[in-house]
């Protein structure tokens, strides 16, 4: 063996050495990626548990904790559709359709909104079959007198 082919199979043999330890070290890294991503993972819902239990402590410390269905709050003043509503109900029987038209609002919203009224009292209901006619109820032209 000549110099030229031990030389050349040192540079080979060292290429080699440092491909193993690029590859190893590449293992390493993505291990290591691996092993902070479920530590993260872990510290983040460690973090979420404890907030959450704080929460708890803080509410249970200032007996705020109640015992009640979330209720939509009860209306006490009418918008200004609900009032032309009333006001256009107290001339003349209207629908949903109407409201619908006159006011360029959907008409499951002008259902709901007439549903509303009725509920309350302000609206009377005509007929049972559709399309519902409203008319002005006693509460309507109570609350039309005192406020218009």
């Amino acid at each position: 063996m000549n110099i030229t082919t031990i030389s050349a199979l040192i540079s080979f043999f060292s290429l080699m050495i440092s491909i193993s330890a690029i590859l190893l070290i590449y293992h390493y890294v993505n291990k290591m990626k691996e092993e902070y991503n479920v530590f993260n993972d872990i510290t983040k819902e460690y973090i979420i548990k404890k907030k959450i239990q704080s929460d708890i402590n803080s509410l249970n410390s200032n007996d705020q904790i109640k015992t009640q269905v979330n209720k939509p709050k009860a209306q006490t003043e009418l918008n200004k559709t609900q009032v032309e509503i009333l006001k256009i109900a107290n001339t003349t029987p209207v629908s949903a359709r109407d409201v619908m038209q006159k006011f360029n609002i959907t008409r499951e919203h002008a259902s709901r909104m007439l549903s509303y009224l009725n509920k309350e009292g302000y609206l009377k209901k005509l007929n049972e079959s559709k399309p519902y006619k409203y008319i002005l109820d006693d509460k309507g032209r109570q609350y039309l007198s005192d406020n218009y």
